[in-house]
């Protein structure tokens, strides 16, 4: 379970670096309380290790029910084991619970294949500080797009995303596959992302494994 935990604690730092969130803090006792400031968004609330230790998730839900401002509710983000149970707990704390699943996956950048893209299409990488951002576009408009937050060893996936009508034809696996690539010239070993339903077939044709059951709440 500390492995879990600490996995969550490297993909949250990863996400901030992503989204541009530089305001994290560690309460040494299981919560990370992240400053987002967006419009509907206002506090995220990351538990750590919520099935062996549930009191954790009562206490961010407190704090989540206290965020609540004219700038957006309090958010809660757990890892689990134990998805039904979890969702009990924060429906009973008075949270609404965010019904789309999502899995915390993670694979070894050197595991992940190296994929070419269709020739019809053109691929652009940056590299904005530890933030890379990689862009599939035809006759320049963009169709695919993705980040990876590079922290360390870690990089962290965000945001991958194609356009419905350029589906099914590997622009996802493509751009993935650049930022892997770019990550690790960075010097990045080990993937971490939240998967959505959409995203993990996407992801686990390509390597990645599904670590835990992701549930998120708000106030």
């Amino acid at each position: 379970m500390r492995d879990r935990e600490e996995l969550v604690r490297r993909w949250q730092a990863g996400w901030s670096v992503s989204r541009g969130w530089t305001t994290v803090e560690d309460d040494n006792d299981g919560i990370l309380t992240v400053r987002a400031g967006e419009a509907n968004r206002a506090m995220e609330y990351v538990v750590l290790d919520a099935d062996d230790k549930p009191e954790r998730v009562e206490r961010a839900a407190e704090l989540a029910k206290s965020a609540g401002s004219d700038r957006g509710g309090g958010w809660v983000t757990l890892a689990t084991d134990d998805r039904e149970a979890r969702i009990e707990q924060l429906e009973d704390l008075g949270l609404e619970v965010q019904r789309d699943q999502d899995w915390l996956m993670t694979i070894q950048l050197s595991e992940q294949p190296a994929l070419k893209l269709n020739e019809r299409y053109a691929l652009h990488s940056e590299l904005e500080s530890d933030l890379i951002i990689t862009r599939a576009t035809l006759h320049g408009g963009v169709v695919s797009s993705g980040r990876m937050a590079v922290v360390g060893e870690d990089a962290v996936a965000d945001r991958i995303e194609t356009d419905p009508a350029h589906r099914r034809r590997g622009l996802g696996s493509a751009v993935m596959a650049s930022l892997v690539e770019t990550a690790a010239a960075q010097g990045a070993k080990r993937g971490i992302l939240i998967a959505s339903i959409d995203g993990l077939r996407l992801y686990r044709s390509l390597g990645w494994k599904v670590v835990a059951d992701i549930v998120i709440a708000r106030s």
